[in-house]
């Protein structure tokens, strides 16, 4: 199949059951899941930098450990790469993006 500019597959179901993806996700290891979804999943760092709204430069530095990524830029990997509930909180994060997650409030998560 020939791949498009701009068009980015959705991350494979058994991809987040791996045993090395799971050990990244309990490790908080960006940088690896990044190289996984990357080797597994066929996502080039423009690909990357295209779901996730981060320059591809600064993919990049994730990917070779030359910057650690804030809780925010973790969030927005999960959400770009539409992670499910059960990965999110193995990486520490609410199970649902913030925009999807309110109380009866509407101020957000509990």
């Amino acid at each position: 199949m020939e791949r498009r500019a701009g068009w980015v597959a959705r991350v494979p179901d058994r991809l987040w059951s791996r045993p090395d993806v799971v050990a990244a996700l309990e490790d908080r290891d960006i940088a690896s899941l990044l190289v996984l979804l990357r080797r597994h999943a066929g996502y080039s760092q423009n690909d990357l930098a295209g779901v996730t709204g981060i320059a591809q430069g600064r993919i990049s530095e994730y990917m070779r450990r030359r910057r650690l990524p804030t809780l925010d830029t973790i969030e927005r990997i999960a959400d770009g790469v539409d992670m499910p509930p059960q990965c999110r909180r193995l990486l520490g994060l609410a199970p649902e993006p913030r925009g999807l997650c309110r109380d009866r409030a509407g101020s957000g998560c509990a």
